[in-house]
């Protein structure tokens, strides 16, 4: 199972018309086409990032006279942090633009997230928008939960 976090643009008519869903975890074609990813996605900065951490990586084996060995390296564990962080990097830009996280949901596919998801969203008592579940629900005021593991303190 795959999970999904479901992004909304709480500005539209339908939010849920242009919902979009980022898996988890990581991200094979932001590690295996960092740069064209990154162009793919819109990540404009995230691009620039790639770019210069290549041109640093790149003045890095031609200093210390590194092979291509050396070169791949580089290379190699530059695409694994951007395969890493690349779905974050997606989630901070729709943030940014205003965009809010409603809800997450799994699956064995994106198709079957987003059955799921909107299953949710119908069975939710009043409307699709105005019913979308709360990231954290709010603890009642005389309940005071341990940080550790979140339960409930008992006196």
């Amino acid at each position: 199972m795959q999970v999904y976090t479901v992004h909304i643009h709480p500005g539209d008519a339908d939010p849920m018309e242009n919902a979009v869903l980022i898996r988890e975890g990581f991200n094979f074609w932001a590690f295996l086409l960092t740069g064209v990813w990154a162009l793919y996605h819109r990540l404009w900065l995230g691009f620039v990032a790639i770019v210069a951490v290549s041109a640093v990586s790149g003045l890095l084996v031609s200093l210390l006279n590194g092979g291509p060995e050396m070169d791949f390296a580089l290379a190699l564990l530059t695409g694994i942090g951007v395969g890493l962080i690349g779905n974050d990097l997606r989630r901070r830009k729709l943030a940014a633009k205003g965009w809010k996280m409603v809800d997450i949901v799994a699956g064995k596919n994106v198709s079957d997230a987003e059955y799921r998801c909107f299953a949710n969203l119908r069975s939710a008592p009043s409307g699709p928008v105005a019913s979308v579940p709360a990231a954290y629900p709010v603890p009642a005021p005389n309940v005071v939960s341990t940080p550790s593991i979140g339960s409930p303190s008992y006196p």
